[in-house]
């Protein structure tokens, strides 16, 4: 089972073992001093082999801490996206129903309008809502303006 630790700020710092198969008993050193130790060697080759190592560890530590930030980040938004739900739902609950729109009984016969139209050259549309002008028209006609 691999289970990750808590983050604290700062990733764990691993073990290295060194202990090749033939040096059984050997200690475990922390990676710090590891590199350290290598960092001294006389050994060039020894010194870049800790180099590269330091750099590997850097980018390991900085791809941990932005795996822990982004695993924060999802949990934060997921529960940001819930308590809006939950936000939107009681507020539809607490807001009064909306008065549905009431349809102005007209005060003209559409059909009559229409035929008064064509009768005197106004352009009318057949179908659909008698624009006002022509109804406003047809009462100046007929006499039933106000």
């Amino acid at each position: 089972m691999n289970t990750a630790p808590a983050h604290t700020g700062q990733p764990p710092t691993p073990l290295v073992s060194l202990r090749p198969a033939d040096t059984a008993g050997s200690e475990t050193l922390p990676v710090g001093k590891l590199l350290a130790w290598g960092d001294q060697h006389d050994d060039p080759d020894i010194q870049a082999q800790a180099g590269r190592a330091r750099a590997a560890l850097a980018g390991l530590r900085q791809r941990y801490a932005a795996d822990q930030e982004l695993t924060a980040l999802t949990s934060e938004e997921e529960q940001l996206a819930q308590r809006l739900e939950a936000i939107r739902a009681r507020k539809g609950e607490l807001e009064p129903a909306k008065p549905k729109k009431r349809k102005t009984p007209r005060d003209y016969d559409a059909a009559m309008v229409r035929a008064w139209a064509r009768e005197h050259g106004v352009d009318c549309p057949e179908r659909g809502r008698v624009p006002k002008a022509v109804v406003d028209a047809w009462k100046q006609a007929t006499g039933l303006a106000a």
